[in-house]
């Protein structure tokens, strides 16, 4: 077992809900202050709550208010069900997407999912993908990353603004070192639309990243229906590691639990898994600020509250403390135990009736309390300087 004094981390005071995020924090400064060029990303790794993108939807608008709009950030390729606050889908074909959720704890293949943690391909060619960003939510000239590996046949091709990418075997993109995960970049200018259609064999993606040419936050959602914190350590570390680093995000946002709150485990085998998940995440980006979200309140199947939830941010409370990170605990804003069930008799509800989600009210309730935790640490933080 490795020691938490064994993990880099900033110093910070006992208290993690402080939200000490200096690293984060200085960089939204830059944003403000416009001396800083390049956006400021999150990255917010979760499950099913984060995957819906209401409740990362709704911070990324409150950071975005704030700092500028930097873009939509990460967007998956290939899933049906698919669901981002700030791009239109449009999916054709069938799409094999592997791991196939729920989500899965144990390697699979060879362990090579990009920084979402899936990838898709098409089972018969062609397959088509479009993608629009809304209005008003990147500034300048939009830059598309698509993120790729070709087998032995595959090509696709990307049609921007009038213009046609091909891409086959004969002019791979660039790789982040470490990775085997190729890039095609694209900019536009006179257009907010994007195109792929698959043209031979199957090629694999690993999603798609938009920003705009003006610096502003950039908020990656990448949520996995039945996430659990042990699956993102299913993932091949190096090329995990590599896709991180590339990324550069200023701030890491750790939002997992709920699943947890379901399984027999033992709830302080959690800790060493956020010790192993954070020092992946340091050796990417020894700089990069941590930020732990506790999971919301939930119903137990027998009734009454889910008492394991408690137990969680009780334990994600600790990690935080002993690790560097900060700590907002979802179930602290609903009220404590008990919580669920009084926002699910709100009218309109802010909690659904399957025992688990909240609605898009009460997500954007969380992100509310959330992005004002953000905000005001920062405040804090710049009146001190």
């Amino acid at each position: 077992m490795t020691s938490d004094a064994g993990v880099s981390a900033a110093p910070r005071e006992s208290d993690p809900t402080r939200l000490e995020l200096p690293h984060f924090f200085a960089d939204l400064s830059g944003l403000e202050q416009r001396t800083r060029k390049t956006p400021v990303r999150i990255l917010w790794l979760g499950d099913s709550h984060t995957a819906a993108d209401y409740l990362t939807g709704a911070v990324r608008a409150h950071l975005q208010q704030r700092f500028g709009a930097g873009g939509p950030g990460f967007v998956r390729v290939g899933l049906k069900a698919i669901r981002h606050t700030q791009v239109r889908f449009a999916n054709s074909g069938t799409w094999r997407v592997e791991p196939s959720q729920p989500s899965r704890r144990s390697t699979f293949d060879d362990g090579v999912f990009g920084l979402g943690g899936m990838r898709a391909s098409p089972i018969d060619a062609p397959a088509l993908e479009s993608f629009e960003v809304s209005k008003g939510t990147a500034h300048g000239e939009l830059h598309w990353s698509l993120h790729y590996s070709l087998p032995p046949g595959a090509s696709f091709r990307v049609d921007v603004a009038g213009a046609a990418h091909t891409v086959d075997q004969s002019n791979e993109g660039p790789t982040s070192a470490g990775s085997p995960i190729a890039t095609l970049a694209v900019s536009s200018a006179l257009s907010d639309k994007l195109q792929l259609v698959t043209t031979g064999g199957a090629p694999r993606f690993y999603g798609l990243f938009v920003e705009g040419s003006e610096p502003g936050v950039v908020l990656d959602a990448v949520g996995i229906d039945g996430a659990r914190l042990s699956t993102t350590l299913a993932w091949g570390e190096a090329p995990f590691e590599a896709e991180v680093a590339a990324r550069a995000p200023s701030l890491v946002v750790l939002a997992f639990g709920t699943n947890e709150a379901f399984d027999a485990d033992k709830v302080e085998k959690y800790r060493d898994q956020y010790r192993a998940l954070l020092e992946r995440l340091r050796r990417a980006t020894p700089t990069t600020d941590c930020l732990l979200v506790g999971p919301p309140d939930a119903l137990a199947v027998a009734g009454g509250s889910e008492a394991r939830v408690a137990e969680i941010d009780s334990l994600q409370r600790s990690v935080a403390e002993n690790l560097g990170c900060g700590y907002v605990s979802q179930l602290e804003i609903m009220g404590g135990p008990g919580g669920y069930s009084i926002w699910a008799r709100k009218s309109p509800p802010w909690a659904r009736g399957d025992r688990l989600h909240l609605t898009p009210k009460g997500y954007e309730a969380v992100a509310d309390a959330i992005s004002q935790k953000l905000l005001s640490a920062y405040d804090r933080a710049r009146a001190q300087k």
